[in-house]
C-alpha cells in the first residue's frame, strides 16, 4: 500500500509544507529579457569587433601590397634608369669600347648598390651582310673562339658583345643572339618601337648551369645611331643600333627587396608575382612561401595589384592568412566579457524580480494575516458567548433542581434532569469540535493520504450516526460505486461526512432521507451528501464556510450546533487540494459536494 505523510503546519492561517518552491524571478519574462538583451548585445558587439578586426587585417594587406608594389615599381624604375645612363655612354661617344664598358660598370658600382642584376651588358644589331665582318673584329680584339649562336641563317642577328662583370655565369652568353628567341625579340622590338624601357616576359637565362635553376628576365633600353630622326616606328626601326640591357634572376633580385621589406612586414603576410596579367603556376615568378606556390586554404584577404614598367609587367597578389581570427584576444575578450555580463545582469535581474514578489508575498501574507486574527477574534468573541450560553442554561437549571426541589414532583424533575443532559450533550459537542479544530491550527493533525475504498468509510460514518437517525426515523444511505477509490487521509474523509451527514439528519423532518453518493472524474472524485429537509436561505448559505461568521441554526428538532463543522469540513477538503460547495432551495433540502483526489 502506498502511503505518504506530509506534516500540515498551520500558523494563523497560512499553511507551509516540506516541499520547496522554484524561485519565479529566474523563470520571469523581465530577468530572461535582460538575458536575452545581454546576449543579442554581445553578439552584435563580437561580430562588430570580428568586423573592425576583419577590416584591419584587410587594411593592412592593402597596406602591404602598395608597399610592396611601390618597391618593386621604384627597383625596376632604378633599374632603367641605370640602363639609360648606359645608352649616355653611347650618346657621348662615337666609339665605345669594352674597357669603356668595364670601367664604366666599376665606378657605377652597380653590383653593390643594386643587387639583384645578373649583369650590365650591351646587344649590337648586326645585318645579315655585316655578320662575317663583325665575327672578325670581335675575335682580332681578342676573343678568337667568338661566334654568334645559335648558328642557324636568318635575315636580322644581334649579339651580346659587352657583358659586366665578365666572368663566371656571364661568359655564358658572350655572343648569344637575343633577337633570334621570340619571348626576348618580342620585349626588343617594343623598345625599339617605343623607344621607352621593355621588360621581357618570364625566360630561362643562357647563364643559368642548371643548378638553382630560376624564373628570369631581361629589362631593354634602345640604342639608336646619333642624328637619325627617331619621330616613328619606321625610322626608330631604321636608326636602331643596339640595346643596352641587364638580366635578372627573379629571386636574387627579390631578395633584396623582401629583406627591405621584411622590417615592416606583418606575420602571416605573403606574397607571388606572376608574369603578366595571367596569374597560374605556369606564370608563377616568385613565391614568399617556397614550396606552396597557390596556397590558398586559409588566404581569406588578397589584393592584386599590378607592377608596371610601361606597361603591365606583372600581378602582385598579396595574401593574409586570418585562421586564427576567431581565436583573436580582443574577439576573445568581448566575447566572454559580455557573456559574463549578460548572466550576472540576468541573476541581478531575477533577484530583483524575486525580491519584489517576495515583498508583495509578504504584504499580501500581512493583509491575510490581518484578516485571519481578525476573523479569528471575531471567532472566539462569538465562540465564547455560544459556550457561555449554554452553561447559563445548565446553571439554571441546576439552581431550579437545588433551590425548588422540595416543590417539585418527580416528573417535573426528570424533566429538567433531561433538559440538562441535552445541554451537557450539546457542549461536549461544541468543545469536541472546538478541540478538533484546534489541533488542527496548531498542526498536531497529521496529513496520510492513502488509497482505499469510499463505501467502507461511508458505512462506518452511516454507523456512527444511526442512534441519531433513529430518533427522527430518518433513512440514511450510500448509492455510490462499490468498487470506487479514492487517495486521501481516511481519518479527516470520515470527519468530514459524520459532519455533512449529521447536519443532514439535524435539519431532515421525520421519516426523511439522507443520500451518500460518490462518482468519478478524470483525476478526482465527487462526493455529496443530500438531504430532503429545510433547505438554506440564501443569506445564509453566504456565511456557511466563513469562519467569522459563524451560523448556528437549530435542528427540526430544536437540535443545536455549533457551527465549527463545516469550518472544519472546508480545511479538510482544501487540504486534499479539492473544493465544497453548496446547492440548496429553502423547503426542499441541501446538498453539500465536495473533491477530492482520485486513486493515486
Amino acid at each position: 500500500m502506498i502511503k505518504e505523510k506530509v506534516i500540515i503546519m498551520k500558523n494563523s492561517g497560512t499553511i507551509r509544507t516540506n516541499k520547496g518552491t522554484n524561485a519565479p524571478g529566474y523563470k520571469s519574462g523581465k530577468s530572461l529579457g535582460v538575458l536575452l538583451f545581454g546576449l543579442v548585445l554581445t553578439a552584435i558587439l563580437v561580430y562588430v569587433t570580428f568586423n573592425n578586426l576583419r577590416d584591419t587585417v584587410r587594411q593592412e594587406v592593402q597596406f602591404q601590397s602598395i608597399q610592396l608594389q611601390l618597391l618593386f615599381e621604384s627597383r625596376l624604375q632604378t633599374q632603367t634608369q641605370i640602363l639609360r645612363n648606359g645608352v649616355g655612354l653611347f650618346a657621348a661617344s662615337d666609339t665605345v669600347t669594352r674597357n669603356d664598358w668595364k670601367l664604366f660598370y666599376d665606378h657605377s658600382r652597380i653590383s653593390k648598390y643594386f643587387p639583384g642584376i645578373q649583369g650590365f651588358g650591351y646587344a649590337q644589331f648586326i645585318p645579315q651582310h655585316l655578320l662575317s665582318e663583325h665575327i672578325r673584329s670581335v675575335r682580332a680584339s681578342g676573343h678568337p673562339e667568338y661566334t654568334i649562336t645559335p648558328e642557324h641563317d636568318r635575315e636580322t642577328y644581334t649579339s651580346i658583345i659587352y657583358l659586366e662583370p665578365f666572368s663566371g655565369r656571364n661568359l655564358r652568353a658572350f655572343g648569344y643572339d637575343m633577337y633570334s628567341e621570340p619571348v626576348r625579340r618580342e620585349a626588343m622590338q617594343m623598345a625599339i618601337d617605343s623607344n621607352y624601357a621593355a621588360i621581357s616576359r618570364q625566360v630561362v637565362l643562357v647563364q643559368e648551369t642548371g643548378e638553382d635553376v630560376q624564373p628570369g628576365f631581361l629589362i631593354y633600353v634602345p640604342v639608336f645611331r646619333s642624328g637619325m630622326p627617331l619621330h616613328t616606328v619606321e625610322e626608330r626601326r631604321a636608326a636602331a643600333k643596339g640595346w643596352v640591357y641587364s638580366p635578372y634572376r627573379m629571386e636574387d633580385l627579390t631578395r633584396g627587396i623582401f629583406e627591405q621589406w621584411q622590417m615592416t612586414r606583418e606575420p602571416g603576410v605573403h606574397f607571388q608575382i606572376y608574369d603578366g596579367e595571367d596569374i597560374s603556376e605556369e606564370t608563377l615568378l616568385y613565391n614568399s612561401q617556397n614550396g606552396n606556390p597557390t596556397q590558398k586554404e586559409g588566404l581569406v584577404f588578397t589584393e592584386v595589384l599590378p607592377i608596371r614598367l610601361n606597361r603591365v609587367a606583372w600581378t602582385l597578389v598579396t595574401s593574409n592568412k586570418v585562421n586564427n581570427l576567431l581565436y583573436n584576444g580582443n574577439l576573445l575578450v568581448v566575447l566572454f566579457s559580455g557573456l559574463i555580463i549578460s548572466v550576472l545582469l540576468y541573476l541581478l535581474a531575477a533577484e530583483l524580480v524575486n525580491a519584489r514578489i517576495r515583498t508583495q508575498k509578504i504584504n499580501q501574507l500581512n493583509l491575510e494575516l490581518q484578516k485571519i486574527n481578525a476573523d479569528k477574534d471575531r471567532f472566539i468573541s462569538i465562540l465564547g458567548h455560544d459556550l457561555r450560553n449554554p452553561f447559563n442554561s445548565m446553571l439554571g437549571l441546576l439552581d431550579i433542581l437545588t433551590d425548588d426541589q422540595e416543590d417539585l414532583d418527580e416528573e417535573q424533575t426528570k424533566e429538567f434532569l433531561l433538559s440538562t443532559k441535552d445541554v451537557a450533550r450539546n457542549t461536549y459537542k461544541m468543545l469536541e469540535d472546538l478541540l478538533e479544530w484546534g489541533r488542527f491550527q496548531t498542526g498536531r493533525i497529521s496529513f496520510e493520504p492513502m488509497p482505499f475504498n469510499v463505501k467502507d468509510t461511508c458505512d462506518d460514518v452511516i454507523k456512527q450516526v444511526a442512534a441519531q437517525a433513529r430518533k427522527k426515523n430518518v433513512n440514511v444511505s450510500y448509492k455510490g460505486s462499490k468498487e470506487l477509490m479514492v487517495f486521501a487521509d481516511q481519518n479527516m474523509l470520515r470527519t468530514i461526512l459524520r459532519n455533512l451527514v449529521s447536519n443532514a439528519i439535524k435539519f431532515s423532518h421525520p421519516e426523511g432521507e439522507v443520500t451518500i453518493n460518490a462518482v468519478s472524474q478524470p483525476d478526482t472524485t465527487v462526493i455529496s451528501v443530500s438531504d430532503t429537509g429545510v433547505g438554506i436561505e440564501p443569506e445564509v448559505k453566504k456565511k456557511l464556510f466563513v469562519i467569522s461568521e459563524i451560523v448556528t441554526t437549530k435542528g427540526t428538532a430544536g437540535e443545536k450546533g455549533s457551527g465549527l463543522g463545516l469550518i472544519l469540513c472546508k480545511e479538510f477538503v482544501e487540504i486534499h487540494g479539492g473544493s465544497i460547495w453548496v446547492d440548496t432551495e429553502p423547503g426542499k433540502g441541501s446538498t453539500f459536494s465536495f473533491t477530492i483526489p482520485a486513486q493515486a
